[in-house]
C-alpha cells in the first residue's frame, strides 16, 4: 500500500502569553489538543491556507506574523509534514467547527497533545 506524506500547515496563536488549541474530535489524535491546521490544497500557498484553516476551524481572521519552520510526524497511520505560523487575530469570534468540541488558551501545554504540535510550541517559546 503507497502512502504519501501530508504537508500541512498549522496556525499558532496566543493570547496573555498563552497558546490556543482545539481538542480532536476525529482520528487520527481523536480527543487529543492539537493546533488548528489544515492540508495545504492543490493550487494554494501556504499563507493562504493558513488563513483557510484559522476562518474554518476558528471562524477568525488572521495576520500571519512569522514562520517557524517545518516540522515532520510519522506514525504507524499517517506522515505529516507540518508548517508552523504564528499570528494574530484581526476580526471574529473564535469557535470550533465540527474537528473540535473544545477550545482552550493554555498557559502549560496538556499532556494528552499530539506530539509534533508540542514540540513546535516549546522549541518557539524557547526562540
Amino acid at each position: 500500500k503507497k502512502i504519501f506524506p501530508f504537508s500541512c500547515v498549522d496556525v499558532l496563536l496566543f493570547e496573555n502569553n498563552k497558546i490556543l488549541l482545539t481538542k480532536r474530535t476525529c482520528n487520527p489524535y481523536k480527543n487529543y489538543w492539537h493546533l488548528p491546521g489544515h492540508m495545504i490544497r492543490k493550487n494554494e500557498t501556504m499563507k493562504q491556507a493558513v488563513r483557510r484553516a484559522a476562518k474554518k476551524e476558528l471562524n477568525i481572521n488572521v495576520k500571519i506574523k512569522k514562520y517557524l519552520g517545518v516540522y515532520e510526524n510519522l506514525n504507524s497511520f499517517r506522515h505529516d509534514i507540518s508548517h508552523g505560523f504564528l499570528v494574530s487575530q484581526i476580526s471574529g469570534k473564535i469557535k470550533t467547527d465540527f474537528q473540535s468540541n473544545e477550545l482552550k488558551f493554555f498557559k502549560k501545554i496538556p499532556k494528552n497533545m499530539v506530539p509534533h504540535h508540542k514540540k513546535m510550541i516549546k522549541e518557539f517559546l524557547k526562540s
